[in-house]
């Protein structure tokens, strides 16, 4: 398999993931329903009561009744993840059901621990510059102190001037995209987006620098799906 089909992830990234996953889309009810009794070892279940709440009923001679929303539900099922030791096995069988690709166990490359392997399917895929993802995701929170650093390294001031740098008490650091300089409005749509060609295509005016995260969009076939990418795959890999 091409390394760029498959990601490895520690137990704890791979909770990471799924976490993220969780917040990133819209209602993923009929997921959450599916991973309840998996996540809580079958003591817990949930039923759909409108389209963003649902009922959570916890088994048991004091059986429970719990009304809450879709996005809550998720958080609670994240809050179990983190709280129980599960074996690698069921995080692996998770994994496969939230992010709907292949996932194994097999040995980590650094250190030889087993951990999670993760298909991604994205070796086949083909950006068709749509300039979709560019135009209308939300990515001000996509950038990264990697992506800051390198910046300064290459004395790109066009580029810093863009981003905003958030200090917290506790000194964590935290970055925004794009800001419009002198202020700091943020871009609706990415500002370093050329206009289209005569065959409708868009490109990057900053490429070869532009943020990781922009580099790896989408990250799977899931990713790509759930965020409107109009990019495509071989067919003969589907």
């Amino acid at each position: 398999m091409d390394e760029k089909e498959k990601i490895f992830l520690t137990q704890r990234q791979a909770i990471d993931a799924i976490q993220i996953d969780f917040k990133q889309y819209g209602s993923q009810f009929d997921l959450f329903q599916e991973l309840c009794p998996i996540i809580t070892d079958n003591k817990s279940f949930v039923t759909k009561k409108s389209h963003n709440s649902c009922v959570l009923i916890t088994r048991g001679r004091k059986s429970k009744m719990r009304q809450m929303h879709v996005r809550e539900l998720g958080d609670y099922l994240i809050q179990i993840l983190r709280d129980k030791s599960n074996p690698l096995s069921v995080i692996s069988h998770i994994c496969s059901k939230v992010f709907q690709a292949k996932s194994w166990i097999a040995p980590n490359p650094v250190n030889g621990t087993m951990d999670i392997w993760l298909e991604t399917e994205m070796a086949h895929f083909k950006c068709r510059q749509c300039g979709n993802c560019c135009r209308h995701l939300k990515y001000h929170n996509d950038c990264s102190e990697e992506d800051y650093i390198r910046w300064e390294a290459l004395g790109r001031k066009d580029i810093l001037e863009k981003v905003i740098v958030i200090e917290s008490d506790n000194e964590n650091i935290r970055y925004k995209i794009w800001k419009e300089p002198g202020s700091n409005r943020l871009y609706p749509k990415c500002p370093w987006l050329k206009p289209p060609d005569l065959k409708n295509r868009y490109a990057c005016r900053i490429q070869d620098v532009k943020p990781e995260y922009c580099r790896q969009y989408p990250l799977t076939r899931k990713h790509a799906m759930m965020t409107g990418c109009m990019g495509s795959f071989d067919e003969q890999y589907l």
